[in-house]
């Protein structure tokens, strides 16, 4: 199940709290997109604080996620641990500043860059953690460490047909007829 969808009109004058649970599958199909795999049976979690100011919400708050994936050093299994702090600034659809015209291009300030909108009086929570999410996944994973060794050996076998050893890993993805 997805995160919650909460309305403008729900959230009270002092803020709202949600501790949330990022269940598996939605998690899939978060990772899906980033090439990553959902840890099965570990869901994640977010907390989340929504404050009102007139018609803007304030959203901060944190995930953790896990995720696994190849190393693309050591093509070994691997688990990710995501977690990162949320700040956004959600103004209304639609609301634009005097002068300025929908879809004119202008030079946005740096207070203008960190703030986006919510429509229909809905904050979707889902689409603000998906983006965090995939904004924290790794485009490259690699272990710090990598558990293979890639220098080469002192008698390379793969040596005398020509094969560079440090590709060795590579050799279980060819198919031999």
């Amino acid at each position: 199940m997805a995160p919650p969808v909460i309305l403008f009109d729900r959230i009270p004058d002092d803020g709202l709290q949600q501790e949330l649970a990022l269940d598996e599958t939605w998690l899939t199909e978060v990772f899906a997109s980033a090439g990553l795999v959902a840890v099965p049976g570990v869901p994640g979690s977010a907390s989340i604080r929504l404050d009102r100011d007139g018609r803007n919400v304030f959203l901060s708050g944190r995930f953790e996620a896990s995720a696994q994936t190849d190393c693309v050093a050591c093509l070994e299994r691997m688990t990710l641990a995501l977690c990162a702090d949320l700040v956004l600034h959600l103004e209304p659809a639609g609301s634009t500043k005097p002068g300025k015209v929908v879809h004119e291009e202008v030079e946005l300030s740096r207070d203008e860059l960190d703030v986006d909108v919510y429509t229909d009086d809905r904050i979707d929570l889902a689409h603000w953690l998906r983006e965090a999410i995939l904004l924290e996944s790794p485009l490259h994973p690699r272990h710090e460490v990598c558990p293979v060794r890639l220098e080469m050996p002192a008698a390379p076998p793969l040596a005398r047909v020509g094969i560079d050893p440090r590709l060795a890993p590579l050799a279980r993805f060819f198919k031999k007829e």
